[in-house]
């Protein structure tokens, strides 16, 4: 792997992050459709009650040690649950040392704009692989 591009990434999948709480009825994604997700991906035999202790092939966040990891881009939406997910991923690459580009969108429109970014971030990223 030589490059993270991560949009509106579910990598910790706490539902108790602010901005699952502050968007869990949102139009396109919510709680429900979260919820659904995760028992379509969720093996069986693992309680998600607890995201702290989620393997981090199911929640990467969780992983001991992010370090060595590519270079990563992540984009968040300003009204999206997974807003906060993808910015305390973010946080956890840059503290392992991982060069990370965190872009929160704040509107629609600006989403086109984040995307021509994120494909500039792989372009680059790729190139210097």
């Amino acid at each position: 792997m030589v490059f993270q591009l991560l949009w509106y990434p579910a990598t910790s999948l706490d539902f108790t992050l602010p901005s699952v709480v502050d968007n869990a009825d949102a139009p396109i994604l919510n709680v429900d459709i979260m919820t659904t997700f995760l028992r379509w991906y969720q093996p069986p035999d693992i309680d998600s009650s607890d995201p702290t202790a989620l393997p981090a092939t199911l929640a990467p966040a969780d992983a001991i040690d992010l370090s060595g990891l590519p270079p990563a881009y992540i984009a968040t939406a300003q009204h999206d649950p997974l807003r906060d997910d993808g910015a305390r991923y973010a946080e956890l690459l840059r503290a392992a040392r991982v060069s990370v580009q965190l872009d929160n969108a704040a509107t629609v429109p600006a989403a086109a704009e984040a995307m021509d970014r994120g494909l500039a971030a792989l372009k680059s990223g790729l190139h210097h692989a």
